[in-house]
């Protein structure tokens, strides 16, 4: 069977569809007859929109995983709940979510919603399905952490990013260790939206040795353009609202 990953939630969308573009990342993963959420995306309305224009029930997700703790990332989760009935997993940073208005620092879920979500703490490595794996947590210069999700199809493998504010070298080289396959593909975005060229030519030197690049959200529209001056305009593609990417 054929592992698709599909874009829900990004800044672009699809020309001439009814999907919203909005701040935020989120991407499906649909692997041997499972889907998961990677990410949700910032606003609830905006990830509940974009599923139902791509038929996509939200009752047939069968786990999350939400990266890191940015809000563009992890806030729309409680839109997800709301669609459900049955309770769903979710691999997130510990202590990420907690009733609105309780803590701050904590992404809040609706008193409705409570209950909904099987919280799974990421630390180590995780595989929750056969072929999905999480890594541990990477850290940019600034102390803060992400995860990223690995997906492997035989001999291809895609890792999935939610923001990459830390240099992309050791998580492929982990990944590749991890899994004993090179990656084939990058998805989603690299943190350059501020950030100025020669960063921008460090990261496009490390992405050089992947062959497919699908680049979205926070990359800014000059960190897509200093990508692409480094590793050519076909070297590295959008991955808006509605696209799909095959692993095969």
């Amino acid at each position: 069977m054929t592992t698709k990953i599909t874009c829900v939630y990004d800044e672009g969308s699809q020309p001439g569809t009814s999907l919203i573009g909005a701040k935020g990342t989120s991407m499906l993963i649909e692997k041997d007859g499972k889907r998961i959420l990677f990410n949700t995306g910032l606003r609830d309305r905006y990830l509940a929109h974009n599923l139902e224009h791509l038929d996509i029930e939200a009752s047939t997700i069968d786990a999350v995983i939400v990266s890191q703790s940015n809000p563009n990332d992890s806030a729309a989760l409680n839109g997800l709940l709301k669609l459900r009935e049955e309770p769903i997993d979710v691999y997130c940073p510990e202590g990420l979510y907690g009733k609105r208005g309780l803590m701050s620092g904590r992404v809040g879920i609706s008193d409705s919603n409570d209950g909904k979500a099987v919280f799974h703490e990421i630390g180590s490595w995780l595989e929750p399905f056969p072929g999905i794996h999480i890594t541990p947590f990477y850290y940019d210069a600034k102390g803060y952490g992400e995860t990223f999700a690995a997906v492997q199809d035989g001999t291809r493998v895609a890792i999935l990013s939610g923001r990459c504010s830390c240099l992309p070298d050791k998580v492929i080289s982990d990944v590749e260790s991890k899994l004993g396959r090179k990656p084939t593909a990058f998805i989603g975005p690299v943190f350059l939206e501020k950030k100025k060229k020669p960063v921008a030519k460090e990261y496009a030197d490390i992405l050089a040795q992947i062959p497919e690049l699908y680049i979205n959200h926070c990359v800014g529209r000059d960190g897509m353009v200093n990508l692409r001056t480094n590793l050519g305009l076909a070297g590295v593609k959008d991955f808006y609202v509605g696209d799909v990417y095959t692993l095969n």
